[in-house]
């Protein structure tokens, strides 16, 4: 039976009142891949990646090799398949493929078992041939091991698959487990996240989650990531234990911005690839995975369901708890459609029947689509390995395998219309009006994501031409030597419906001019900032081709949009159109893009350095500058800067988008003592700073703050004691927040009205901007200006019986007090003034009685 008809039959079955419901038909025949070696190994790991045009790329594991075939947009195998690999000893495992807008694609795979297993990634050029490959074996990067004991046998293996993606310029953003052994003893277990841009240089391996452990079992998360230029968003399962949970964590570039727990239950996740992350263009990021639920009362897992959650930009859930799609089913995976929304691919339990189901890019539930089996021939299961959608209509790519009765493993590539709401009939000639005697080849073309009415599935062709063929095809027209018009009609449904179509092709004698051609072209908008597009709009009249110079290129149809951008520079871009009539009369227009320049970069910090040796000079961590479209200004205070791994300098310049930048000055010559450098990056200023480590005998001591969280408290000198967390008091003003609670401590046996130095040490995600300080009795806050901050650090310069000390008696400083940030819109409350003291200033005093005062008055009057 044909496969369109019997695909046709199973839906109706399923779907009676829901004829447009019905995917698009079977665009060709199944490009079949053989295996290299057919009759000693099956495929058990594929993947497949298209781009916009419909050109793909094919990966399969056979054994210890990792082999490419790239595919036309027709689906049909472009040149010979390729050896991607011929290193490393071991069965392939977790073979992941991703493609971006022009065609080149990258590769990653886990190549070993257990304590040997190995993550592989390269890059490749539309044309299969290999970039670099100084990124290929990311298991030998250098991953933190601080904290561990020195061991010579110490080696780094991966745990798990690799999770991948790439956008349409190519940025790439890969996730692994990875282990750290001495001997046969894994010391640390860590998710590893690597930043790869397609145009910079790749980022050092970030540790998403980290766990320290002294057995030797390969334990394995399962992760899924999306990138959008600088923006990750990666999803990561826990450790396997008796209660699974699943994080969603947000990157710009190297920068975690926030982590959000998104689901915690008893569950065995199943996976990969059964798990898939998705982040929107608004911010919103959805969670998919599968997963069977422990029921407590038989002590059984049920069987697997696909779940959901989505949470809004700032991380708010959009559901209270996580949502079924669908029962009985397995995840398939999950592909963002060139039109932005994206698609999630299910297939049901012990059935060939895949479902795709939907979404619009805001993350609201839109169509769902039902799907079955391929091929089938009672030989082995062919239920989709992996689903890709292309072209501006959202077909699909299939890749599936089945076993021919000689029992090898063969792969099939088949092409499927795009799941349309509404069904639709498109008809085409490659060429009108032409001249009669020419020379012109014409050719017919036609699509529609109907079923036809007639048998097996056919549409019924009438006018010029006849017979029945099939909903979408391309029949050649022939050479024309007598003018005169031509109509090619077609039926493939009710004409109500637009399922019944004609097209003319005018034939004119040699001697008729030609009509110039007209142009209408305009872009919108026209002005763009930061990452927005534009979209090119042309319209023709006369017209029979269109070629495109400037800043794109390559024939155009006489009529359509393209989208071009965001770009990463700014400036004015010129698309030039060109169109002509039969070869002869044309006409020409163009339209400017202009980008406005943005020289603010994304916010970007460095981590304090506490303890330094005096007079050393020290480096700050690097970071990489990324949010710029034109090369922004650079200055700096207090110490010097590299560009890129530049000489270092104090002298202003500039710094474009994807460079590093790290920063150095020396250590002060005292203990104790911080030295701040300021750097000035377009209207962006951050500081760096490094204190020095406090004299022998210095005194330390830690207490947790209200979240439970650790807090160091230094002093320079004297003893620290009776260091705790006090309830907010009083007279603690309104008009700040203290995110961390109030601390109070005792400093003893100081130098008699000497001035010491206490170093506080926050959580790592603290910001600070002030610290309030108070009387014993807490009725009267004040501000602190004897205290410095640099990020999550503070530093109280105290003073024995003077600024901010509460302590009476010599060599001894009491002092209770909180560090404090504003809120984004403070209003009303307590004012806040600055000073010295530990009870507050002098106008922070007398409010309290002035206010009982106007109240004893209003009350005799009354």
């Amino acid at each position: 039976m044909n496969i369109a008809r019997l695909l046709s039959a199973v839906l109706l079955a399923t779907l009676p009142l829901a004829a447009h419901t019905l995917p698009g038909p079977q665009l060709s025949s199944p490009t079949v891949i053989s295996s290299v070696n057919p009759d000693e190994l099956r495929i058990f790991t594929a993947d497949i990646a298209t781009s916009p045009d419909g050109r793909g790329i094919l990966a399969w594991a056979e054994g210890g090799f990792v082999y490419l075939q790239r595919l036309n947009a027709d689906g049909s195998a472009n040149g010979m398949r390729i050896n991607a690999n011929a290193v490393g000893t071991g069965e392939v495992r977790g073979v992941d493929v991703v493609m971006d807008n022009d065609a080149n694609f990258a590769l990653t795979y886990t190549k070993g078992q257990q304590q040997d297993a190995v993550v592989y990634f390269r890059r490749f050029l539309a044309d299969g041939s290999p970039e670099a490959i100084e990124y290929d074996d990311q298991s030998m990067q250098p991953y933190n091991l601080a904290g561990l004991q020195t061991c010579a046998s110490q080696r780094k293996v991966a745990t798990s698959n690799p999770a991948m993606d790439m956008d349409a310029d190519g940025n790439v953003a890969l996730v692994f487990d990875g282990a750290t052994y001495c001997a046969s003893t894994i010391e640390r277990n860590q998710t590893i996240y690597r930043y790869l841009p397609k145009s910079a240089s790749a980022s050092a391996p970030l540790a998403v989650a980290s766990v320290n452990v002294t057995d030797n079992i390969a334990r394995t998360r399962l992760s899924a990531v999306d990138i959008q230029g600088s923006l990750v968003t990666i999803a990561t399962t826990g450790l396997p234990s008796g209660r699974q949970q699943i994080s969603l964590s947000r990157y710009n570039g190297t920068t975690q911005q926030s982590t959000v727990q998104v689901a915690d239950f008893q569950s065995n996740v199943a996976g990969p690839p059964r798990f898939a992350v998705h982040r929107s263009a608004s911010g919103t990021a959805t969670v998919v995975w599968s997963a069977s639920t422990f029921n407590a009362q038989t002590s059984s897992f049920s069987a697997p369901s696909v779940r959901m959650r989505s949470f809004d930009a700032n991380n708010t859930p959009l559901t209270d708890t996580p949502v079924e799609l669908i029962s009985n089913s397995t995840l398939l995976g999950l592909s963002t459609e060139p039109d932005g929304d994206y698609a999630i691919y299910t297939r049901r339990q012990n059935l060939d029947l895949w479902s795709i189901f939907r979404f619009s890019d805001a993350g609201v539930a839109g169509e769902t689509r039902q799907g079955t089996n391929v091929y089938n021939n009672g030989y082995w299961q062919t239920a989709p390995i992996s689903i890709s959608p292309t072209l501006s209509g959202n077909n699909y790519v299939v890749l599936y395998n089945r076993s021919d009765s000689d029992d090898s493993t063969l792969l099939h590539v088949l092409r499927y219309g795009g799941p349309q709401g509404t069904l639709k009939l498109d008809m085409q000639l490659s060429r009108n009006p032409i001249i009669a005697g020419a020379g012109d080849q014409i050719a017919l073309r036609w699509i529609s994501n109907a079923i036809g009415p007639f048998s097996n599935g056919t549409c019924q062709a009438s006018g010029n031409w006849g017979g029945f063929v099939a909903p979408s095809g391309v029949r050649d027209l022939g050479l024309f030597t007598v003018a005169g018009d031509r109509t090619y009609s077609l039926l493939c449904g009710p004409a109500m419906e637009g399922l019944f179509q004609s097209v003319t092709l005018n034939v004119q004698n040699a001697e008729q001019e030609l009509a110039t051609p007209t142009i209408n072209f305009t872009a919108t908008p026209a002005n763009l900032q930061g990452n927005a597009t534009s979209t090119l709009s042309w319209s023709t009249t006369n017209a029979t081709t269109c070629d495109a110079t400037g800043e794109w290129s390559g024939s155009k149809a006489v009529n359509g949009s393209e989208t071009v951008g965001p770009f990463a520079t700014a400036g004015s871009r010129t698309y030039t159109l060109t169109c002509r009539n039969q070869g002869g009369p044309f006409a020409t227009q163009s339209v400017d893009v202009t980008v406005a320049s943005d020289t603010t970069p994304d916010t970007f910090s460095f981590t304090a350095v506490t303890g330094q040796t005096p007079s050393t000079n020290t480096a700050s961590n690097t970071v990489t500058i990324a949010g710029l479209n034109s090369p922004a200004p650079i200055s700096i205070t207090g110490g010097t800067y590299s560009n890129n791994g530049s000489q270092f300098t104090s002298a202003a310049g500039t710094i474009s988008n994807g460079q590093t930048l790290q920063l150095r000055t020396d250590s002060p010559a005292e203990p104790g003592e911080t030295a701040v450098v300021t750097v000035t990056v377009g209207d962006f200023s951050t500081s760096f700073t490094v204190t020095t480590r406090m004299p022998d005998g210095a005194s330390t001591a830690m207490v947790d703050d209200v979240d439970n969280n650790p807090v160091e408290f230094m002093s320079s000198e004297g003893t620290l004691n009776n260091l705790r967390t006090v309830a907010t008091p009083m007279g603690a003003p309104t008009t700040r927040e203290y995110p961390n609670g109030f601390f109070a401590f005792n400093l003893d046996n100081v130098t008699a009205n000497s001035t010491v130095t206490v170093t506080i040490t926050l959580p790592a995600d603290a910001r600070p901007t002030s610290y309030v300080k108070c009387n014993a009795d807490g009725s009267s806050c004040a501000e602190f200006g004897g205290a410095t901050f640099n990020n999550n650090v503070v530093v109280l310069t105290l003073t024995d019986n003077g600024a901010g000390d509460n302590d009476p008696r010599e060599g001894f400083i009491s002092d209770p007090g909180a560090p404090a940030v504003t809120p984004a819109a403070a209003s009303g409350g307590s004012s806040v003034s600055s000073g010295g003291g530990g009870g507050g200033s002098l106008n922070a005093m007398l409010l309290p009685l002035v206010g009982l005062l106007l109240w004893r008055v209003r009350r005799k009057a009354s």
